[in-house]
């Protein structure tokens, strides 16, 4: 909404005088109308040819249709899907007297013409036969897509990205929007000025910083942009918009390129399990208790299984003595760069500079993104899996021996150093949409409840609703990234 906000009217409050914020928060149609009013105006509109719907993204996927006469659209059926009133109030049980009532309890004939008006939700709202299970089918029908067990996969097939065609206000053309972001992500999640993070000695201290430092990009807004990147930012939308109308989505030269989209989407389904897994199990890992021998080295075994898998494509191991024969310093080492190339190896930053005219098509800006993200990753898999295996290959690779003190010592240090290296991954990663699910599985009447806006709480029975009363950001905050298993019944109408 921010986004169509600055681009319709230069801020996120949208115009003054004639609403209050509040109210013009709500006003759908307006903005619609006005987005639509804009493809006409600069004639990006033609039917059949040009831009004739914008998708926006609420809690789904929404259509904004401009032209219902255009030929591009074909009546299929008119239907009058209205559902007549209940005759009696939800509260109250009472039989309404029909000369109270300014809407008729059932819909008119649609051969005849005519529709019901948009129900009043002040009155009618206790009428309506439907009123708390489609609040519920509104809820499972925007989750489809937000699965957080597979996230990536779950993309709207209906929509296509055109990927070299993405405006994003993280492209360092916006100096100014990106250095405010910086220096609030500094001051607020404990960063140098190199941007690393300052570690915490505490614990419970540094598991609070890396939750907010997985979700701080769910906090970065277009608000504070400078009057200049607002006007930088609705040039290149009008530029992107002018070239895919005269162009088409794709030009010969750009079908070269695989798709960005399916590029990320591999990207996170190959790896974001996997890190918390892995995470996961050196946290819970007893490597460095004492215990029996054996019990040390089944326990470095697991570990180093896991790792193997992750790194198997790209790792070698010397033929001579069996050890890495790889480890060399990091810019160099062959194993993260075969890692990192695995979704690239098609992609050319220098060819992709050729595409398209300047402040057209970004593939290099994404593609130096994609380069970054799989280095970060493979930078440290490959220094975490190359530690692992040193680790096998001096105490325990000739079979299970008694660890002295100083070795139980030294193991418990390098567990502790390979959750922290994999943990800030997933902490600069970001994320954390694909690592957040209820705690259990849901039963066969229940879905697993991710809060979205506006429908933040729906939890009726485990926790009241928001409602009229003050609520504490840090209970939103934490609303939002725990979901849990809900029934129909928890969407009853209040």
């Amino acid at each position: 909404m921010d986004t169509q906000m600055l681009f319709l009217y230069g801020n996120t409050t949208g115009p003054s005088g004639k609403h209050s914020n509040a109210e013009f928060l709500w006003d759908e149609y307006a903005r619609a109308q006005k987005l639509c009013l804009w493809l006409q105006e600069h004639r990006f509109d033609a039917p059949g040819r040009g831009i004739e719907g914008i998708v926006r993204m609420s809690a789904g996927f929404e259509l904004i249709w401009c032209d219902f006469s255009s030929p591009s659209l074909r009546l299929v059926s008119r239907l009058n899907v209205s559902v007549p009133l209940l005759g009696y109030n939800r509260t109250s049980l009472l039989i309404e007297s029909p000369e109270k009532r300014d809407r008729p309890l059932y819909a008119p004939n649609p051969r005849n013409g005519g529709d019901l008006p948009a129900p009043d939700w002040e009155i009618d709202w206790e009428h309506e036969p439907f009123v708390a299970s489609q609040q519920w089918d509104w809820f499972t029908s925007a989750s489809r897509g937000y699965s957080s067990e597979h996230l990536a996969s779950n993309r709207e097939l209906s929509i296509r990205p055109l990927d070299a065609d993405v405006v994003s206000l993280y492209s360092p053309e916006y100096q100014q929007h990106l250095t405010t972001l910086v220096q609030q992500d500094r001051e607020q999640l404990n960063l140098t000025s190199d941007g690393f993070w300052l570690n915490e000695p505490d614990q419970q201290a540094r598991r609070d910083a890396m939750k907010k430092l997985m979700r701080r990009r769910s906090k970065h807004r277009v608000g504070d942009l400078s009057p200049q990147d607002i006007a930088r930012f609705r040039r290149n939308m009008k530029r992107m918009i002018s070239r895919v109308v005269s162009q088409g989505s794709h030009s010969d030269k750009e079908r070269r390129f695989g798709s960005w989209s399916d590029t990320c989407d591999m990207i996170v389904n190959t790896f974001a399990k996997s890190l918390m897994n892995f995470q996961r199990l050196l946290k819970h890992s007893h490597v460095g208790e004492r215990g029996p021998p054996a019990y040390a080295e089944r326990q470095v075994a697991l570990l180093r299984e896991r790792a193997h898998a992750l790194l198997m494509p790209f790792f070698e191991y010397s033929p001579e003595k069996g050890t890495p024969s790889e480890m060399q310093q990091e810019d160099l080492n062959p194993s993260i760069v075969r890692c990192k190339s695995r979704y690239l190896s098609w992609f050319s930053l220098n060819e992709a500079q050729e595409v398209g005219p300047k402040g057209g098509p970004n593939h290099h800006f994404i593609g130096q993104a994609i380069e970054e993200v799989m280095d970060g990753i493979c930078s440290v898999l490959v220094s975490a899996g190359e530690s692992i295996e040193e680790t096998w290959f001096r105490d325990y690779n000739q079979g299970p021996k008694e660890p002295d003190k100083e070795q139980w010592q030294r193991l418990r240090a390098e567990v502790h150093m390979w959750h922290d290296k994999i943990e800030n991954l997933m902490a600069w990663l970001g994320w954390s949409p694909h690592w957040m699910g209820c705690d259990r599985l849901c039963a066969w009447d229940e879905e697993c409840y991710i809060p979205m806006w506006p429908v933040l709480r729906q939890l009726s029975h485990e926790k009241p609703a928001y409602g009229n009363r003050p609520v504490d950001p840090e209970e939103v905050e934490n609303d939002l990234w725990h979901p849990r298993c809900l029934k129909i019944t928890d969407f009853a109408a209040r």
